[in-house]
């Protein structure tokens, strides 16, 4: 098992709102815990999270009391490792043509777990709820695993 591992947006989303599969969220998350693994994200993850929480608060689906405290508990998860190096962009680009895939979004996070893999030697897991990218990186991106299957 790698010491790393990369959480999609859609996962961590869960693990601050009650959606469908967000006992899973929850469960992966106790692992990675327990495993003491660390999270690598691509360095703008935070503000796509952070987005998130800004669009709830505006839409009132939370206040903005308890939108503050899911950021605040956002930002002091322990264990959490932005990647900010230029082979992300690079790979993001490469990925996003070879597979398809409409944003860089999604790239960057498969090019961070490539650029971890290449410097560790350990594949990096990259969980993902988002069955749409699963479906089109299926048998061609072992380490994408979808968390409705966890």
């Amino acid at each position: 098992m790698s010491k790393y591992i990369c959480l999609d947006t859609s996962v961590f989303v869960k693990l601050f709102f009650e959606e469908e599969d967000s006992f899973k969220a929850k469960v992966l998350m106790q692992k990675i815990i327990e495993d003491n693994q660390t999270i690598v994200l691509p360095a703008f993850a935070w503000a796509e999270i952070g987005s998130i929480f800004r669009k709830k608060i505006r839409n009132k689906f939370v206040t903005s009391q308890d939108g503050e405290e899911m950021w605040t508990s956002f930002r002091q998860f322990p264990g959490v490792v932005y990647v900010e190096d230029e082979s992300v962009m690079d790979r993001a680009w490469k990925i996003s043509k070879y597979f398809d895939l409409t944003t860089l979004y999604d790239a960057s996070f498969l090019a961070v777990t490539e650029v971890i893999t290449d410097m560790t030697g350990q594949t990096c897991e990259f969980w993902t709820a988002d069955e749409r990218l699963v479906n089109s990186l299926r048998g061609k991106k072992n380490n994408v695993l979808y968390l409705k299957e966890l």
